[in-house]
């Protein structure tokens, strides 16, 4: 049975988390998901210093249908846990009701505090909110950093609607923290305060930047939405989902940007001041595998990598922040009219056109300041959206290269004939270590070469042997028994090129034109050299 990791959604991995915590019986009774406890429309919620909670106007339309109020503070129990390198081992809980305490807990009130948020059917236990948090520690010096993990996991169970709800009341809980480390650690603002939250997390941080203002008149440095969600949030006004006058600067990473229909979890639409689509946004690589070869390479229970494989591609956004905190790979992004225009090649350098590229994830805060301080992104342009390749596995981050091939248009490759195959390239480094990168396809499958025609693509590989000097090019040769161009009786399967140009995204000082020796065919089945001293 092949079952695509794509025909997820909310309704299966609610019904596998119910299957994860009740009892056998209870099963038998999933389809039937408990229904929220609705409202009456027009009745406003208050829950004290935290604020008055309306149903109408733009919180319940005709695509958002919400009729349930945020659940009481008490029912959903925030805790707020703080890590620094210190206690890694023995986290400390703040307490709103204790702000004397803050300023015993070894938070450098010049350092960087970070907070995570978790999503839906998640609590603040879940094993790559400790990881995130460990990786930002390790990234800071000694006591530069805190991180706090939001844990609303008693507000984050079916139904969905419910939770959706209760994150405006939970945002609002974290911007009085927030407020409460702001006047007990004498903070001069909140530039090095940073909300990352994943799909309904993001949201929630969201909520927490617009409290800050609205209720204290303080504006947070940043927020980082992991894949936002976009089940009740697509669409919506700025007020209702995460949006960039949230913070001073907003980035957002879309992975999971499917229609809901096909499994898509995370919003499409532009909420930051700059958004990242990796792989386009949606059906990254190594997400498109069947169940049972997933379950049989499963690490954890059956329900997690359930859970897991529904969610692939939703949590491939924390899984790429993560990897950029410390990885020297740069997660570099392009700005591009499209994601199919930037896989034909056709923004493939930083320098040409107009075109920004910024890093993806912990970096991307950098690289924005630093296009505004040259004067490449101005306060009043249109927000950019980058594009960027990954791979199918850990690590993630790969090398962008644009491949341009020239096929031969002299009379020896025109009597030859057009040719179908596939051509890789190893690049070889000038330096006596003789570094390789590994093969760096052109293109996944068989493709058609015709005499005098120039073919280009945008392909990834590990990182370039710097400076490259020369590569191997591979043919491969590919037969048809119905396609009598590919038949090949007497002669070596062959193609005659002009040159090979190899240009780097992230390397804009790299650019080879490499050809071979005296025009030779390149041979299938074995390496061919290509140098820029073969050039005429």
């Amino acid at each position: 049975m092949y079952i695509s990791n794509s025909t997820g959604g909310l309704m299966l991995q609610t019904m596998l988390y119910l299957a994860n915590q009740t009892s056998r019986a209870a099963v038998n009774t999933l389809v039937d998901l408990p229904p929220a406890q609705k409202s009456d429309g027009n009745e406003v919620k208050c829950y004290g210093v935290y604020g008055c909670f309306p149903l109408n106007g733009p919180w319940t339309t005709e695509t958002r249908q919400i009729n349930v109020h945020p659940q009481k503070p008490s029912q959903i129990e925030p805790h707020y846990t703080l890590y620094t390198k210190r206690s890694m081992d023995k986290p400390k809980f703040i307490d709103l009701n204790d702000p004397e305490a803050v300023a015993q807990m070894g938070i450098n009130p010049a350092g960087k505090i970070f907070l995570v948020s978790h999503g839906y059917l998640e609590n603040g236990n879940i094993e790559w909110m400790k990881e995130l948090a460990k990786t930002l520690l390790q990234s800071e010096d000694e006591g530069n950093a805190a991180v706090i993990l939001i844990d609303w996991g008693g507000g984050s169970n079916p139904p969905y609607v419910q939770a959706v709800a209760n994150i405006r009341l939970v945002g609002a809980i974290t911007a009085h923290v927030i407020h409460m480390l702001y006047e007990e650690l004498q903070l001069p603002d909140l530039r090095n305060v940073h909300i990352i939250g994943h799909s309904l997390g993001a949201h929630l941080a969201g909520y927490a930047g617009y409290h800050l203002q609205q209720d204290f008149g303080l504006k947070l440095g940043r927020i980082t939405g992991l894949d936002p969600a976009a089940p009740l949030f697509s669409e919506t006004e700025h007020i209702v989902r995460l949006d960039r006058t949230d913070a001073e600067f907003v980035d957002a990473i879309h992975t999971d940007a499917n229609p809901f229909m096909k499994g898509g979890l995370g919003i499409y639409q532009r909420v930051g001041h700059v958004d990242f689509y990796p792989n386009g946004g949606s059906d990254n690589p190594g997400c498109d595998v069947r169940l049972q070869d997933y379950m049989r390479s499963r690490k954890s229970s059956v329900f997690l990598s359930m859970q897991e494989f529904l969610s692939c591609n939703h949590i491939r956004s924390y899984q790429y922040f993560t990897e950029s905190i410390e990885n020297k790979c740069p997660f570099m992004g392009i700005t591009c009219e499209s994601y199919e225009a930037f896989k034909e090649g056709l923004c493939s350098r930083c320098d040409e056109n107009g075109l920004l590229c910024m890093r993806m994830g912990m970096h991307s805060y950098t690289d924005y300041k630093e296009l505004q301080a040259v004067g490449e992104l101005r306060a009043n342009d249109k927000p950019p959206v980058l594009y960027l390749t990954t791979a199918d596995k850990k690590p993630f981050c790969r090398i962008h290269y644009k491949i341009t091939v020239r096929v031969s248009g002299h009379d020896e490759s025109t009597m030859h004939g057009g040719e179908i195959g596939t051509i890789s390239v190893r690049l070889h480094s000038k330096t006596r270590s003789k570094k390789l990168t590994d093969h760096i396809r052109f293109s996944e499958k068989a493709m058609y070469f015709e005499p005098g025609f120039e073919y280009s693509a945008l392909v990834t590989g590990k990182g370039v042997p710097d400076p490259a000097s020369y590569a191997s090019v591979y043919w491969e040769y590919q037969t048809n028994f119905l396609n009598p161009l590919t038949w090949r009786i007497l002669s070596a399967p062959r193609i005659y090129l002009d040159y090979i140009m190899i240009e780097s995204l992230e390397y804009p000082d790299m650019q080879l034109k490499l050809c071979p020796l005296n025009e030779n065919a390149v041979i299938s089945g074995t390496e061919n050299i290509l140098q820029e001293k073969y050039c005429k």
